[in-house]
């Protein structure tokens, strides 16, 4: 018996040695290296805290070492599949005989007699077909691999690919769909369990028919036992351990739009192949915490929310409908709507720019330019208001007599620097100061150039990757923060002390935290979208609402600013408040009076408490100039009628009482 087996051994040697001719003839792929045996393994995707989110893949596969399984996998399987894998050559003569009669007696050809490295041979390069001509390639590949690959080689490669059902290739994606743990921590029950399942995943799986899986699991401790892996009580043991599963996990919803996002910039680089197939992991900027918060605010509501950090552009959290299952269009990219009063602070900006200060007084007026006759939202007219209070309760007639003034193209070519790409030649009209574009804007373009308000005036360009390692673990890439400075620092804090306003006292009061923050809301004609776009010095968040077929959403940009105040309150929570920093050649906090754009005084009405360039801010009139100002009132001013007559009348009937206070 023993020459017999020597004989069988060489002539097995020389058939492997020869095999390229065999090869050719068989149409077979080369193997040269474990490499060549293209396992299969899912991309991991994590978030910012190395938190798993998700995995991208065809095969829900994870690839680990042979030392990063549980013996009793391994001895487990071995008994159940190839008692005699240490002994046989990659084929096994004695298991084939046996097969062959089973054949016979049925009278048909019936799977049998296949050990680990035939079975391995089939899932890694053959079809499932049940021919002669597929048995022959099988087990000419089985003596080939078991030629060059050791046997420990062979049981990885087969521990790895092997499919134990449930949408598990592979023993670790089976411990953690299974039993949620790794490979390495299966207990001798949990190993015979899964070491039943490959015969049968569909019958076996505890999931699908527990008293199936106790059986089987009895089946193979007995297997065990015979082969002398473990004792009869071991599996006396075993049989009795109660099987305790993870539970069935629906597949992942959470971040869906954002791990579509970072598929196809993964795919774009490295192909499909190697990001479902090549066990990337994938490093990413997302907080789900963050990404929890922004799926919640925006619940049932059609719409899109995007949170970046302003200080990199780390897209932090990212919504791009409120179900994907319903519709995966990310709606962060796809919709392009009019922003409304959104798109005001590049007007402002631009006036800023142009040396107007916070305090520029502007008549609030009925108006008629050329026929363009603009109303502000609730039909009222303010008369004279300063530039901060008219941008921080979206006046519109304040924001076309400015754009009148500064330009709109010079509005739309800082919008264009800012990232706006969807501008057209027929935007440049008045209609563009209140956001009234050809195309509009889309979310991500809009939440991207407010990062350069919150930044010192520079634009952090949105980033979804940190880190990619390959399958060993090497990197691959690693993201680069990219900046431009597309504002003076100046301008940037001004606008934003003018934006904070709006969350204090203007129209986004249901957003303020009660620390720094700054934004913007817009709502378009007839409600057709409605949008909030705020910001701390950390992180910008855009959300906006509008249905798809672009019904009326009967909501308003200071309802979404509600929206936005819920998901940062969320956010914040337990972070120390941090101020904007302020610009060396920036004064703050100087008090105006929002009728006159003076320095307040105990007579004015309102006061705001402005930011201004050194040298730019309203200052307290000498006793001289007092006098002055108030034996000649400021014509550009409307006077009460009583004033008006004041004027002509002599100096004793001169409203002495009325004299200002110095």
């Amino acid at each position: 018996m023993k020459k017999t087996s020597i004989r069988v051994t060489i002539l097995a040697l020389l058939f492997a040695m020869s095999v390229n001719t065999c090869f050719a003839f068989l149409g077979l792929p080369g193997t040269d290296n474990l490499n060549d045996l293209n396992l299969v393994a899912a991309t991991q995707v994590f978030d910012i805290n190395g938190q798993l989110i998700s995995k991208l893949f065809e095969e829900n596969r994870i690839v680990v070492t042979i030392n990063s399984m549980s013996p009793y996998i391994q001895q487990a399987i071995i008994a159940n599949e190839d008692t005699r894998f240490y002994n046989h050559f990659g084929i096994d003569p004695i298991g084939i005989i046996r097969a062959v009669v089973v054949n016979i007696r049925r009278g048909s050809l019936v799977e049998g007699g296949s050990t680990i490295t035939q079975q391995l041979a089939k899932n890694m390069f053959l079809t499932q077909e049940r021919t002669f001509i597929r048995k022959v390639k099988e087990a000419v590949l089985a003596l080939v691999i078991d030629y060059k690959f050791s046997k420990q080689e062979i049981l990885q490669a087969y521990l790895n690919q092997v499919y134990f059902g449930e949408g598990a290739y592979g023993v670790e994606a089976a411990a953690q769909m299974y039993f949620g743990k790794h490979a390495n921590e299966l207990t001798l029950s949990e190993s015979a369990v899964l070491a039943g399942l490959p015969r049968g995943p569909n019958i076996y799986s505890p999931y699908v028919d527990m008293k199936a899986a106790i059986e089987r699991r009895a089946v193979v401790l007995d297997s065990m036992v015979k082969a002398g892996y473990i004792t009869q009580q071991e599996a006396a043991r075993a049989k009795v351990e109660p099987i305790t599963l993870a539970g069935k996990k629906k597949r992942v919803v959470q971040a869906s739009y954002f791990l579509d996002y970072v598929a196809k910039e993964l795919v774009d680089r490295y192909g499909a192949d190697r990001v479902y197939k090549g066990g990337l992991k994938v490093y990413t900027t997302l907080d789900i915490s963050q990404q929890q918060a922004a799926e919640a605010v925006l619940g049932q509501m059609q719409g899109a929310v995007l949170a970046l950090d302003s200080k990199t552009g780390y897209i932090k959290a990212m919504v791009g409908g409120r179900n994907y299952e319903e519709s995966q269009i990310n709606r962060v990219f796809a919709e392009v709507r009019q922003p409304g009063s959104a798109f005001k602070p590049f007007l402002y900006a631009t006036a800023i720019n142009q040396g107007l200060t916070a305090n520029a007084i502007i008549i609030d007026e009925p108006i008629n330019i050329n026929g363009y006759s603009p109303l502000n939202y609730d039909k009222k007219y303010r008369g004279p208001i300063t530039m901060k209070k008219a941008l921080r309760w979206s006046v519109n007639i304040a924001a076309v007599k400015l754009g009148q003034q500064i330009g709109i193209d010079q509005v739309l070519n800082l919008a264009k620097t800012m990232g706006i790409t969807t501008l057209t030649p027929e935007d440049n009209n008045l209609a563009s100061a209140l956001g009234g574009l050809t195309q509009g804007v889309s979310l991500w373009e809009l939440t991207t150039a407010y990062t350069a308000f919150a930044n010192n005036g520079v634009l952090s360009k949105p980033m979804a990757i940190v880190k990619v390692l390959d399958e060993h673990g090497q990197v691959l890439e690693e993201g680069r923060i990219e900046q431009q400075s597309v504002l003076k620092p100046d301008t940037a804090y001004i606008l934003t002390d003018m934006l904070r306003g709006v969350l204090q006292d203007g129209t986004a009061t249901p957003a303020n935290l009660g620390r720094p923050a700054a934004g913007k809301t817009g709502t378009t004609d007839n409600y057709e979208t409605a949008w909030f776009i705020g910001y701390t010095p950390d992180i910008v968040v855009g959300i906006y609402v509008g249905n798809d077929n672009r019904k009326p959403v009967s909501i308003s940009g200071t309802e979404v600013s509600a929206l936005w105040g819920k998901m940062l309150s969320k956010i914040v929570a337990g972070m120390p408040p941090a101020d904007f920093p302020i610009p060396p050649n920036v004064v703050v906090g100087i008090p105006v009076c929002t009728s006159t754009g003076k320095l307040a005084g105990s007579g004015c009405r309102e006061t705001e408490y402005s930011a201004f360039i050194k040298g730019t801010e309203p200052t307290a009139p000498r006793m001289n100039d007092r006098i002055k100002q108030w034996l000649t009132p400021d014509e550009t001013q409307p006077q009460p009628p009583e004033q008006q007559e004041q004027k002509n009348q002599p100096f004793w009937k001169w409203p002495w009482s009325r004299l200002p206070s110095f």
